[in-house]
């Protein structure tokens, strides 16, 4: 497989998914993505009895300061998170699910399960494993890509970047 070829497949997986859509998620909910990981994170984080940080929000959305400071409030101006002042830390803010933002984080779970049924039941038994192997190796050199020095560039199309 070649670069482009690769490249190729992730482009044609990040459209027919519908990660370029900032205003619904790939499941259809009407949410931009960043808002929904937002609020799926924070059920999780609750469900096992955390309650998570504005830094923490961040380190796991893999975003800066700036942008999960906008997130947050707008998801506060939604009457969908809740912040609290630490006990521990004056200086740290924690963040809880409203009703709403629960609500809204559960409608989000089921109809991500939906999608992900549907294409799962569009993957032919026999390859399904083979499926997750592919993206678990996919996740792991993302991982170790970012982890290593950019390698140089060498293609010279401006049109090569995604």
């Amino acid at each position: 497989m070649s670069t482009r070829e690769l490249r190729s497949e992730v482009r044609a997986f990040v459209r027919g998914f519908g990660l370029l859509d900032e205003e619904r998620t790939p499941c259809g909910v009407p949410v931009p993505p960043r808002e929904a990981h937002a609020l799926t994170l924070l059920a999780e984080a609750e469900r096992a009895g955390v309650r998570l940080t504005q830094s923490d929000l961040r380190r796991a959305l893999g975003i800066d300061k700036s942008n999960v400071t906008r997130l947050i409030q707008r998801l506060r101006d939604d009457g969908r998170v809740a912040q609290d002042v630490s006990e521990e830390d004056g200086r740290v803010r924690r963040l809880r699910l409203t009703a709403a933002g629960r609500r809204l984080a559960s409608r989000l779970e089921q109809q991500s399960l939906l999608r992900f049924q549907s294409i799962l039941d569009a993957i032919p038994c026999a390859e399904r494993a083979a499926v997750v192997r592919a993206l678990r190796v996919l996740n792991g050199a993302l991982q170790r890509a970012t982890e290593e020095p950019p390698h140089a560039k060498n293609a010279t199309d401006p049109g090569d970047a995604l």
